[in-house]
């Protein structure tokens, strides 16, 4: 259970980060493409997890 909430902990924080720098980021640009696509892996990843630690999922 420990592992799935560090890695949630984790997953918040890269959203974090990208959310800070997706503004400075100049509009039809590849970086600004690549961040979106990120938000999406980012977003599904922490919809996941968050469903693990919901359904209380020990695999270990």
């Amino acid at each position: 259970m420990t592992v799935w909430r560090a890695m949630f902990a984790l997953d918040l924080v890269l959203l974090t980060l990208l959310a800070l720098a997706y503004p400075f980021q100049p509009p039809g640009s590849a970086a600004r493409t690549i961040s979106l696509m990120a938000f999406v892996v980012i977003g599904v990843s922490l919809l996941g997890l968050g469903l693990l630690i919901r359904a209380d999922w020990d695999p270990f």
